[in-house]
């Protein structure tokens, strides 16, 4: 609920600084991008395979083979996004024209939808590690801060909207990347008001990723249908992101 709540502000205190601008449809179509790719592998399909079995370890072997079945899921996500977002830096250009073609139309919209979407990339990885965290501290029927770690995004946005937005112009940089940096920050928020938690409770990382592990197999095999079904949805969001960018492409209002 005070996601929810929050989210509401972010929304207004974002309308009230951009309105229905350019500036808020690069944002829209930059932050887009990476979210694909976020559902399948953090709040998605992950989460869905990652805690039944991690509590199935949990259960069966104790807190200790949980943390090392934790480790190699979450060293594994970091190398996987990692991947993901090198590839979404060095490939934004054509992805961005992939998504929204039609923002060449209208003069620096193209370009400016690019460097967002090469600021904003990392947060995947971010989200994937929050994720994972909070997998972990649901199996160990801890609820509350998992709960609340999503509002980290919208506190991040709702303070470097105040904050941040109004010194972007001495900086010689758009308004709108304050708010592109601000999703990064939501990202560490939602990693940073977990892992106390879950250090209380025993985790420790590791650098480890143990591919022989029949845990990180069983997680890998339960993702397999999450992403056939998630890769659906996410063909029909891009098709709605191309027909909504054709629509938005006339000059700003105001």
């Amino acid at each position: 609920m005070t996601s929810r709540v929050l989210g509401l502000l972010r929304e207004q205190v974002l309308a009230f600084l951009f309105g229905a601008g350019h500036e808020m449809d690069a944002f829209n179509v930059a932050f887009r991008i990476p979210n694909l790719f976020r559902d399948l592998f953090a709040e998605g399909a992950m989460s869905a395979a990652f805690v039944p079995a991690f509590t199935r370890r949990l259960t069966l072997h104790g807190k200790e083979d949980a943390w090392r079945l934790g480790n190699s899921v979450m060293n594994g996500l970091l190398l996987v996004t990692m991947v993901i977002v090198l590839g979404g830096v060095l490939a934004a250009r054509p992805l961005v024209t992939l998504f929204a073609a039609d923002y060449a139309a209208v003069p620096g919209k193209l370009d400016l939808t690019v460097t967002l979407t090469r600021i904003i990339f990392p947060f995947l990885t971010l989200v994937a590690i929050a994720a994972t965290c909070m997998g972990m501290l649901n199996s160990l029927q801890r609820f509350f801060l998992p709960s609340l770690s999503p509002a980290m995004f919208n506190v991040a946005t709702i303070a470097c909207a105040i904050g941040l937005v109004p010194v972007m112009p001495w900086l010689r940089m758009p308004p709108i990347m304050a708010i592109a940096f601000a999703a990064l920050l939501g990202g560490l928020g939602q990693i940073a008001i977990q892992w106390p938690a879950l250090h209380r409770q025993g985790f420790r990382y590791r650098l480890r990723l143990d591919s022989s592990d029949e845990g990180l197999r069983r997680v890998l095999v339960l993702m397999g249908p999450g992403l056939l079904g998630m890769a659906a949805v996410q063909i029909n969001l891009f098709v709605n992101t191309v027909l909504a960018t054709a629509q938005g492409t006339g000059p700003s209002p105001g």
